[in-house]
C-alpha cells in the first residue's frame, strides 16, 4: 500500500469513528396547554403547565413560579403563602383570596379574606358542579368521551387535561382573572396537568 492509500484510509476510519459519538436523549415533551374555548371557537383561557406556569386570559397574561407561590402583572406583586388552612393570594401584602384545599383531586374553594365561599367546584359521578357565594350552582363540567371538557354556562370546551376542577378554577367568571390563573397555576404546579 502506498502513503495516499493509507492515509485515505486513516482519515476514513477516523471519520466513522467521529460520527459514532453519542447523541443526547430527546429533551422530554412538554407538557400540553389546556386550552379553553368559547362555542365560536375562540380561545377564552390558556394555561401553559411548566416552572413557570404561563396563564393567559383575555389581555392578560401571567408567569405564575412557586412553590411559594409568586407572579407580576403591571405594578401588582401577587404572593401565595401555604399555611394549614390553604393558599392565601395577596397583591401588594393584601390578602383577596384562600385556596382550599389544595391539590385535592375532587374539590376546591375559594374564599374571600373573610373566609367566605366565593365558588365551591365539587366533583361528583364525573361531573363537577361550580357553586357561587349564595351555594346556587352556576355551572356544571363533563368530560365527553373524545376527552374534551364540556362547560355549560357560559357554553365553553377545554382540551389539554383531563382535570375537571383545574377547568372549573380557570372558568370560574365568579373571580378576578389573576385570582382564576393563580388558583389555576398553583393546581399544577402542586397537582400536575
Amino acid at each position: 500500500m502506498n502513503r495516499r492509500s493509507v492515509r485515505s484510509c486513516c482519515i476514513c476510519i477516523l471519520a466513522a469513528i467521529g460520527c459514532q459519538t453519542k447523541s443526547e436523549p430527546p429533551a422530554p415533551a412538554l407538557p400540553s396547554a389546556v386550552v379553553v374555548r368559547d362555542s365560536k371557537g375562540e380561545v377564552l383561557v390558556e394555561l401553559r403547565p411548566g416552572h413557570p406556569c404561563r396563564a393567559t386570559l383575555g389581555p392578560f397574561e401571567m408567569m405564575v413560579g412557586g412553590p411559594p407561590l409568586v407572579a407580576q402583572l403591571g405594578d401588582a406583586h401577587w404572593v401565595g403563602d401555604d399555611e394549614k388552612n390553604g393558599t392565601t393570594i395577596s397583591r401588594n401584602d393584601t390578602p383577596v383570596a384562600r385556596v382550599f384545599p389544595v391539590g385535592d383531586p375532587v374539590t376546591a374553594s375559594v374564599l374571600d379574606p373573610q373566609g367566605i365561599p366565593m365558588v365551591r367546584v365539587q366533583k361528583g359521578g364525573g361531573d363537577v358542579l361550580v357553586s357561587n357565594a349564595s351555594g346556587q350552582t352556576v355551572r356544571h363540567l363533563h368530560t365527553r368521551v373524545d376527552g374534551t371538557i364540556v362547560i355549560d354556562q357560559p357554553a365553553a370546551t377545554a382540551t389539554g387535561t383531563k382535570d375537571l376542577v383545574l377547568v372549573a378554577l380557570l372558568t370560574a367568571s365568579e373571580l378576578a382573572p389573576e385570582v382564576r390563573m393563580i388558583a389555576a397555576c398553583q393546581r399544577v404546579l402542586v397537582k400536575g396537568p
